[in-house]
């Protein structure tokens, strides 16, 4: 079906499920099924969604699909299942060019619709210990709340490292016995005498068989893990948790290149460079995990594969041309070969199949304890195998519970590892009536573009500047380097003995100016310590007496911060910063912007 819906270049398409169909007795396609496309507005960067209207059907349930691209440019998809005849999308934000709806609706029976599994990944940082350094059990406490909020049918855990049974104790804690969990510990003993028993699964599943240590000169069971699952239909899935190398991670090198991108900077690696770090050990052990390990498990078996672990690489999907341009792509186009092996493998990246839009949902994971940095680093997956998979919605987190923001944790660590936890629920076609729970959904990153824009106004020349702080590092941490033009230079309160916050930095603007912003630029290394998270800006007239502006809360990220300081005139200004990473306080720069006459 064709039609074009003013004022967008939309094709209307059915198009047939790409998994072939269940006997024709159990299900068939809907007739003349009714869609069309709803917009905000007719400009360029519209949100919208794909609504199917239809009719119910007494004991039936309609499988609602639809992908939203350009061209081979996939920008959104979803499927839905529904039993009132109707259908709508999440919202989506539609690109400029003319995009092409492709939709499905096909008709189920309400009891062979299938089994519905929420699934989830998470690198624990040392069982819940923040590598050790959170010792009275609150952290591990909050985060089996947390993991009890989620409700999980199938937890892949790395990093469990001595925590696997409290963590077990705490999921079954005042659970009915029809919900409770097991626990898998996959890595064997041989494997972690020295770093700790790291994989572990946990599921509402019945556990029919723990797959044995797979070892070889590449990969052990502290790399890979499992064990067949059995749905409640009787038939069955297999499930693995993995983990690969951290070593020359695409996390330092890519924010690195994003920044000198970005900036004009001479590149310290290539693009060609930057894909070989995957080349240290990971993909070794991606072909061991792909091409021995998993068929000495499942052999001939056809049943799904549920895969989740982190392996410390980005996704190719992720740095296409399509999203050259997102915000901190910095132009890079990168076909990361770790995970192309596993799309190469036949497996589905559930949370990019459920977010294709790599710009508005970066999906970062790393990290949430030491910064988001330039680059979105995404290094966490849940891959899923099977024609019967469905891939409903995926979502990350990586912000503990409101409840628990008001604990002494939540400030040095703003979750409860350094890894972001990824969610996705899918459904295993077959016997079954299919989801039911709320559909796990990600929310956008509101931060268009590949940099803010520079704010309006004329910047003060770095040479009509000065600066004085509270506290410095005498040498390394100036704050004449806050004003000096040059990114690759910063202020930093003083170190190892930090003093305690808040800390100072003033900006002598050697004159009263009328200003229009003030652009502070968090240092643009890899160490994001003193990276200023919260605080005010202030300004003065004599360089004595300051007036609060505005109270600012920035994200762990090294974008830059910019203010409004529109119909504000003053000779100084200033940011007291309330609280920083680690306690302390840095910034490559800040630039005040006047209003230009």
């Amino acid at each position: 079906m064709r039609r074009l819906i003013p004022p967008l270049a939309v094709v209307l398409a059915l198009a047939g499920l790409l998994a072939p169909a269940p006997p024709a007795a159990a299900e068939h396609l809907a007739q003349s099924p009714s869609h069309r496309m709803e917009c905000d507005s007719d400009q360029g960067g519209r949100t919208c969604t794909v609504v199917w209207t239809g009719r119910p059907r007494p004991n039936r349930v309609e499988e609602f699909t639809a992908t939203v691209r350009s061209g081979d440019q996939v920008w959104a998809r979803e499927t839905i299942y529904s039993s009132t005849g109707s259908a709508r999308t999440r919202p989506f934000l539609l690109p400029e060019q003319q995009v092409t709806v492709d939709a499905t609706v096909k008709s189920l029976p309400k009891d062979h619709v299938g089994t519905p599994l929420r699934l989830m990944t998470w690198n624990l940082y040392v069982g819940g210990t923040i590598n050790g350094q959170e010792k009275s059990g609150e952290n591990l406490q909050q985060m089996i709340e947390y993991l009890n909020e989620v409700d999980p049918d199938v937890l892949f855990v790395i990093e469990g490292y001595g925590s696997g049974t409290k963590i077990l104790d705490g999921l079954n804690a005042g659970r009915p016995a029809n919900e409770r969990f097991s626990g898998v510990r996959l890595t064997t003993p041989e494997d972690y005498s020295v770093n700790g028993d790291n994989l572990w699964l946990y599921t509402k599943l019945k556990v029919e068989k723990v797959y044995p240590r797979y070892a070889d000169a590449d990969i052990s069971s502290f790399n890979l893990g499992g064990a067949r699952l059995g749905l409640p239909n009787g038939e069955h899935v297999h499930a693995f948790s993995m983990w690969t190398w951290h070593d020359l991670s695409a996390n330092w090198d890519g924010h690195e290149a994003a920044v000198q991108n970005l900036y004009g900077m001479p590149r310290t690696k290539t693009d060609q460079q930057l894909l070989e770090d995957d080349h240290y050990r990971r993909v070794a052990m991606g072909k061991a995990i792909l091409d021995k390990a998993l068929p000495s498990f499942i052999g001939d078996d056809d049943a799904p594969v549920l895969m989740g672990g982190d392996l410390n690489a980005w996704s190719h999907l992720d740095w296409t041309e399509q999203f050259a341009n997102a915000r901190g792509h910095a132009g890079m186009v990168l076909p990361w070969p770790l995970t192309k092996m596993y799309t190469d493998a036949g497996f589905t990246d559930t949370f990019r199949h459920a977010n294709p839009n790599a710009g508005r949902y970066p999906g970062r994971t790393w990290s949430t304890l030491s910064g988001f940095r330039s680059a979105p680093a995404r290094i966490d997956y849940v891959f899923a195998r099977g024609e019967d998979v469905r891939v409903l919605g995926s979502r990350t987190d990586d912000r503990r519970l409101p409840r628990h923001r008001d604990s002494r944790l939540d400030r040095p660590y703003p979750f409860y590892s350094d890894h972001g936890s990824v969610i996705t629920d899918v459904v295993i076609r077959g016997k079954g009536t299919g989801p039911d729970r709320p559909i796990v959904a990600d929310e956008p990153e509101h931060a268009p573009g590949v940099w803010p824009a520079t704010p309006a106004g004329t910047p003060v020349p770095p040479a009509e500047l000065s600066a004085t702080a509270s506290t410095f590092k005498p040498g390394a941490g100036d704050p004449g380097r806050a004003v000096d033009g040059d990114l690759t230079t910063d202020f930093h309160s003083n170190y190892p003995e930090v003093p305690a916050q808040p800390h100072f930095i003033t900006v002598d603007l050697g004159r009263v100016r009328e200003l229009s912003a003030v652009r502070f630029q968090p240092k643009l290394r890899y160490d994001m310590n003193g990276t200023i998270l919260e605080g005010v800006v202030q300004v003065s007239d004599d360089g004595t007496t300051f007036r609060d502006v505005e109270r600012v809360e920035w994200p762990r990220m090294t974008a830059p911060n910019d203010v409004d300081l529109r119909g504000v005139s003053a000779r100084y200004l200033r940011l007291r910063a309330d609280y920083g990473m680690g306690g302390a306080s840095a910034l490559a720069e800040i630039i005040p912007y006047e209003i230009s006459r």
